[in-house]
C-alpha cells in the first residue's frame, strides 16, 4: 500500500496534541492538590488505526497506525472502593450517634465521681439505723424524713436529667440529621440536573462530579444508601450517566431517594400514641414503594442511632418489637422507674396502708419523675413512722421491731420484673440500682468498640481510596517528565519527518 506522503506529519501532529493535553491534566491535578474532594483525573486515549471498511479491495503491504487520539478525559476512581466506604460510613454514624447520647446517660448514672442514688440509699439506711436508738423521738425521725425526701428529690432530678437527654436527642434528629439529609437530597437532585446537562453538550463535568460524590459520602452517615448509574441514549449514538440513589432497608426493601432530577423528603415528630420518635417519608418519589413510615426499617446510619437510642425499649416491650432489640433511653428510664415504684411500694406496705411513707405527684403510679413523700408524713410533727406491729395495750414508743423490718428490706433479695411481670433482676434496691449502672457502662464499652472497629475500617478504606483517587505530587511530577520528554520526541519526530520530505523533494533531482 502506498502510504500518504504527508500522514507522517499527522502522526506526530496527534502525539504533541496528545503529549499536551496529558500536561494540561497534570497541571490541573497539581493546581488542586489541596482541593477538598477532588479527584485525580487523566486524559484517555486511544491508538488510531487505518480503517478498511470502505476499501474496495483489501490491502496489501504494511498496514500503520495513524497516530493516537484523547478520547476523554476521566478520573482514578473505583466504585466498588466507594461502596465499602459508604457501606462502613452508615455503621460508623449509627455507633457515634448512640455512644454520645449513651455518655450522656451514663454522667447521669454516675456514682463515682458524685453522691448518687446509692449513696442516698446508704445515708436513709444510715438514718433509720440512729432511729432505733429512740424510735419515738420526732427530731429523729425529722432527720429520716429528711434523707428520704431527699432520695425522693435524687430520684426525680435522675428523672428530669434523662428527659432532657432525650428531648436533646429528639431536637437533633428532628432539626438536625433530617433537616440535613433533606438538603443533602435536594443539592444532589440539583448537581444531577447540572451534571446531566453539561453531559448532553460535551462536558465530562468532572468538578461536579466531585461535589456530588463528596455529598454521596456525607449523605451516607445518615442512612444506608447505595448508587446506581442508569445510562441515558442522547441519540447519534452517544450515551451519558444519570445517578439514582437507593436507601436500604432492613426488610431488604430498596426505595428511591434520589432518582435523578427527584429527591424525597424525610420528617421526624413524636407518635401520639407513644413516647416513640417516628421517622417518615414526606415526598415519596418511588411508585413502586407505597409504606412512608421507616422508623423500624432504618437500621443504620445517624438516623437509625438517633432512632435506637429514643425508641429503644430493651426488656420493657415483647421480643417481636423491633425496639426490644436495643436498650435505650425508655430502657433505663423505665428501670429508674421500677426500682422507685419499689422502693415506694414496699416501704408503704411496712407503714401500713393508712399511712403511706411515699406518695406520687401526678399520674397513676408511682414513677422516678413523680415520687414524693406522702403528705401525711411531710405535716406531721409527732412520730409517723410506725415502729412496730405488735398489738400491746403497753407503752410501745420504745418498740423498734418494724424499723428493723424496714431496715432488713433494704437487704432483701426481691424480684424486680417489668409491667408484664417479666423478670429483670433478683436482688436489693441498691443491688438493682448497681445493676442498671453496670449494664449500662458495659452497652456503653461495647458500642465503643463497634465505633472504633467501624471507624477504623473505614480509615483503611478511606487510606486506600485516597492512594488512587488523590493527587500524589511525586506521582505527577514523574509523569510531567514523561509527557514532556514524549512531547520532544514527537516534536523532534515532525522535524525529522520535515527533513525527509526536504531530501525527497528538494535534493532527490540533482
Amino acid at each position: 500500500m502506498l502510504r500518504s506522503t504527508f500522514l507522517g506529519f499527522k502522526t506526530a501532529t496527534s502525539a504533541l496534541t496528545v503529549s499536551q493535553n496529558q500536561m494540561d491534566i497534570v497541571g490541573q491535578n497539581i493546581s488542586n492538590v489541596n482541593t477538598k474532594g477532588y479527584t485525580r483525573q487523566r486524559v484517555d486515549i486511544n491508538s488510531v488505526s487505518f480503517r478498511t471498511n470502505n476499501l474496495k479491495y483489501g490491502l496489501t503491504g504494511v498496514v500503520i497506525g495513524q497516530g493516537v487520539e484523547a478520547t476523554g478525559v476521566s478520573q482514578y476512581r473505583d466504585s466498588f472502593l466507594d461502596l465499602r466506604y459508604r457501606t462502613e460510613s452508615s455503621k460508623v454514624g449509627s455507633q457515634e450517634v448512640q455512644l454520645s447520647a449513651l455518655s450522656d446517660l451514663e454522667a447521669v448514672f454516675d456514682e463515682i465521681t458524685t453522691d448518687g442514688l446509692d449513696a442516698q440509699f446508704s445515708d436513709l439506711l444510715e438514718q433509720l439505723h440512729s432511729l432505733t436508738s429512740s424510735p419515738s423521738d420526732p427530731v429523729l425521725e425529722g432527720v429520716v424524713r429528711t434523707s428520704a425526701e431527699m432520695l425522693t428529690q435524687m430520684f426525680n432530678n435522675y428523672s428530669s436529667q434523662i428527659q432532657t437527654i432525650k428531648d436533646q436527642q429528639q431536637t437533633y434528629l428532628k432539626d438536625g440529621a433530617i433537616e440535613k439529609v433533606n438538603q443533602l437530597l435536594d443539592n444532589i437532585a440539583e448537581l444531577n440536573s447540572q451534571i446531566k446537562a453539561d453531559n448532553i453538550s460535551g462536558n465530562p463535568a468532572l468538578e461536579l462530579n466531585d461535589k456530588r460524590n463528596m455529598l454521596i459520602d456525607e449523605l451516607s452517615s445518615y442512612l444506608d444508601i447505595e448508587t446506581e448509574v442508569v445510562p441515558l441514549d442522547i441519540g447519534a449514538g452517544r450515551k451519558i450517566d444519570e445517578l439514582v440513589i437507593k436507601l436500604k432497608l432492613s426488610d431488604n426493601n430498596m426505595v428511591n431517594i434520589v432518582d435523578r432530577d427527584k429527591y424525597a423528603e424525610f420528617s421526624s415528630d413524636l407518635d401520639s400514641t407513644s413516647d416513640d420518635v417516628k421517622v417518615e417519608l414526606t415526598k415519596n418519589i418511588d411508585d413502586d414503594y407505597t409504606n412512608t413510615n421507616l422508623t423500624d426499617l432504618i437500621d443504620k446510619g445517624q438516623i437509625a442511632g438517633y432512632i435506637k437510642f429514643i425508641n429503644g425499649k430493651g426488656d420493657f416491650t415483647d421480643k417481636t418489637d423491633v425496639d426490644s432489640q436495643t436498650k435505650g433511653i425508655q430502657y433505663y428510664q423505665k428501670m429508674l422507674d421500677t426500682v422507685a415504684n419499689k422502693f415506694a411500694t414496699e416501704m408503704n406496705l411496712l407503714n401500713g396502708a393508712d399511712k403511706p411513707l411515699f406518695d406520687k405527684r401526678s399520674g397513676t403510679e408511682i414513677t422516678a419523675g413523680n415520687i414524693k413523700i406522702s403528705d401525711g408524713w411531710a405535716d406531721s410533727t409527732n412520730s409517723y413512722i410506725l415502729n412496730t406491729t405488735v398489738i400491746t395495750s403497753g407503752d410501745k414508743t420504745g418498740a423498734t421491731d418494724n424499723i428493723l423490718r424496714m431496715i432488713a428490706k433494704f437487704q432483701e433479695k426481691m424480684d424486680f420484673t417489668t409491667d408484664t411481670g417479666k423478670a429483670l433482676f433478683k436482688g436489693s434496691f441498691q443491688e438493682f440500682l448497681s445493676f442498671t449502672t453496670t449494664r449500662l457502662n458495659l452497652q456503653v464499652s461495647d458500642v465503643e468498640t463497634s465505633y472504633e472497629t467501624y471507624s477504623e475500617t473505614q480509615f483503611q478504606i478511606e487510606y486506600s481510596r485516597n492512594s488512587l483517587s488523590s493527587v500524589d505530587l511525586n506521582e505527577e511530577g514523574v509523569n510531567l517528565l514523561t509527557y514532556s520528554k514524549s512531547y520532544n520526541a514527537a516534536a523532534r519526530l515532525m522535524t525529522t519527518i520535515d527533513e525527509m520530505l526536504d531530501t525527497l523533494i528538494n535534493q532527490m533531482a540533482r
